[in-house]
């Protein structure tokens, strides 16, 4: 585990700006740990509605983050990681589920309950992420 742990960083943090000293990880390893403690991240709390903004920072950072490794060699676990991060935003977008509202006549359940699958994906692969690249504290 701590080997693999070790090649995930030495792969990882220079492809993505995260250098030897930890203040030159704020480009992406800052906003993964900042994305990851949030209230509607690691805490899971929030309904989708309530977390739609947050899954936008999420999608932003991930397309931001995409970009910057394209083409570059990538630790197995943060190349598969990735593309669901940003497919779980994408299908939280596609389903407008900062829309859905409790009690509201137009949030069916099949659509409140599909929103709330894409926010615990959502949750979940950014968790994968933070953990796989071993974002410092």
């Amino acid at each position: 585990m701590i080997k693999r742990t070790l090649l995930v960083i030495s792969l990882l943090l220079p492809v993505t700006g995260c250098g030897e000293a930890p203040a030159a990880c704020d480009r992406h390893c800052g906003e993964i740990r900042t994305l990851f403690t949030a209230p509607c991240g690691a805490q899971h709390s929030g309904t989708p509605a309530e977390c739609a903004h947050w899954v936008d920072e999420v999608g932003a950072m991930s397309h931001r983050l995409d970009e910057s490794l394209r083409g570059k060699n990538v630790q197995p676990d943060v190349s598969e990681v990735l593309p669901r991060l940003l497919t779980a935003v994408d299908d939280f977008e596609e389903h407008r589920c900062g829309e859905v509202r409790v009690g509201n006549l137009a949030s069916t359940s099949t659509w409140q309950s599909k929103c709330n699958e894409t926010l615990i994906a959502t949750r979940g692969d950014l968790g994968s992420l933070y953990f796989s690249a071993d974002v410092p504290d």
